[in-house]
């Protein structure tokens, strides 16, 4: 099925319904690490490759080693950083496998070599998981966002701010990233959006940038080249927050005149959000419970037992009336009172139905 048909099943099919269906790929009779008590993770290793340092995997990262550390746990954490290198992310994964570690754990653009290093490990009775913005055919279990409406909802909340303050016309950049196509998909939501809270909503330029520095120059160049701009959206917080230091060097910091707004709910952009500037949104993916059900889910597989192929990561329109309550929300994800949010679908949820890498 496409990608818009199976976020729609999906969206019928709850986190504790779906724990029950048919899995995929977590029996663990043999393989590397195996051992006679599957409860104790002692000498198991798993591997995380990473494709850049961004704020937003930082934050993940951290929140999976607090899990695997947990000392019911104990399970040891290697984290590989690419550097924005796709060849070398490749070769980060076979180093994994050839070192036998347990499990795998990845966010990366999808690849004909990715297909086979992912069929290679799971033949070896490696666990496989991805985090990437796109599918990738085989893996034990894919997490993805819900990339459009997640966009569409920060690209509505600028549009009902431009009919609040400048009667529905405003002029508009967006910030973009072309290398991932579900990331395009997620920038499509932004523009939909915007489109449907104001039609007459102008969006004079775009520009290109997954980082800080990136989001910084591309959207300084848009307001260089339309100063009448009022609205800087960003498909993530990184670049986000590279627009927000943009538009304030610009001179643009009241908030009444001037919106950012971006997808990812990073600590960083939330705390800008929570000082009640310009920064006025993001959609918080709750990716501490995202990182932490991923950790868990790779912890289950180890110890035997079976996750669903396929979680889907929903999250909350954040804003400075309700940030303080999402930062309050997603402090803990280990907490005892936030632990029914594992099983409510409007902060996640699984699938039966597999899902593969989108062809060309």
């Amino acid at each position: 099925m496409n990608r818009r048909e199976f976020l729609s099943t999906a969206a019928h099919v709850s986190g504790a319904a779906a724990l029950g269906a048919s899995v995929f790929g977590c029996s663990r009779l043999s393989g590397p690490g195996a051992a006679a008590d599957m409860t104790d993770l002692t000498g198991m290793r798993v591997g995380i490759s990473s494709p850049h340092k961004v704020e937003i995997l930082n934050e993940l990262y951290s929140d999976m080693r607090r899990e695997a550390e947990r000392p019911e746990n104990q399970l040891e954490v290697v984290v590989v950083d690419a550097d924005n290198n796709a060849l070398k992310q490749l070769a980060d994964i076979e180093s994994f496998i050839a070192q036998k570690y347990n499990g795998i754990f990845f966010l990366a653009l999808p690849s004909e070599g990715l297909d086979q290093l992912v069929a290679d490990a799971v033949r070896q009775g490696i666990f496989v998981f991805n985090h990437g913005a796109c599918p990738i055919t085989g893996v034990t279990q894919n997490v993805i966002l819900d990339q459009h409406l997640s966009g569409a909802e920060v690209g509505r909340f600028a549009g009902n701010w431009i009919n609040e303050q400048y009667g529905g016309k405003a002029q508009v950049g967006i910030v973009f990233d072309a290398a991932d196509p579900w990331l395009r998909i997620r920038t499509e939501g932004l523009r939909d959006g915007l489109r449907e809270a104001a039609q007459n909503a102008e969006i004079v330029g775009e520009a290109q940038g997954h980082s800080i520095e990136l989001g910084a120059s591309g959207a300084a160049n848009l307001l260089q080249a339309h100063p009448e701009i009022k609205v800087l959206l960003s498909h993530a917080d990184d670049p986000g927050f590279g627009c927000y230091t943009a538009a304030i060097e610009a001179g643009n910091e009241d908030p009444n005149k001037f919106l950012v707004a971006s997808c990812d709910g990073t600590r960083l952009v939330m705390d800008k959000i929570a000082e009640g500037g310009i920064y006025q949104a993001t959609w918080s993916y709750l990716f501490p419970f995202s990182a932490t059900a991923w950790m868990r889910d790779m912890i289950r597989c180890l110890r035997g037992e079976s996750v669903p192929p396929t979680r889907i990561q929903v999250g909350r329109l954040t804003t400075h009336d309700n940030v303080n309550e999402i930062a309050a929300l997603i402090r803990d994800p280990q907490a005892p009172e936030v632990q029914q949010l594992y099983s409510d679908p409007t902060v996640m949820r699984y699938s039966k139905d597999s899902l593969s890498s989108p062809t060309a």
